[in-house]
């Protein structure tokens, strides 16, 4: 039993990372800099299946997307607004059944306006994964806006 639980434990913190990993790219698609950019599509590519299936929901206008490359392509546009972002990952609940697998993440993000504004955008990621020959893979991703707002910063 216990080194079935050993398993459990290493299959749920690299699950985790996944999730951890999409903040850092997201953040890198909303940078300025091409190569920067190109380092935040990598990353997906590492966590995404190619064909993966990633959506918005309750956001005012909500977004769908297949691939690594088509979701980048949503994220950069929607981040194209502002002069900077921070998506933070906070509580993380994972669920092993073999090779697959669901996590629900919470998210924290803020994204600076060029007018010193900050929209906080809080939510919960519902992802799905699979372990494949490229190690645990996000295959099904829904990120749910649960509340949001704008704070002017002085």
């Amino acid at each position: 039993m216990a080194d079935n639980r050993a398993e459990i434990v290493a299959d749920k913190h690299e699950i985790e990372t996944l999730q951890r990993l999409y903040a850092k790219a997201t953040d890198k698609l909303g940078n300025a800099s091409a190569e920067t950019r190109e380092e935040g599509r990598q990353i997906y590519h590492n966590i995404f299946t190619p064909d993966v299936k990633v959506r918005t929901r309750n956001t005012p206008d909500d977004f769908e997307a297949d691939g690594p490359d088509g979701w980048a392509e949503v994220a950069q546009s929607a981040l194209e607004q502002y002069i900077g972002t921070q998506h933070l990952i906070g509580t993380q609940l994972t669920d092993v059944n073999g090779d697959e697998g669901e996590m629900e993440s919470y998210l924290n993000a803020w994204h600076k306006f060029p007018d010193n504004s900050v929209y906080y955008f809080l939510g919960t990621y519902i992802s799905k994964v699979r372990r494949g020959e490229n190690g645990w893979q996000i295959y099904d991703m829904t990120l749910r806006l649960d509340t949001s707002g704008v704070a002017q910063m002085t």
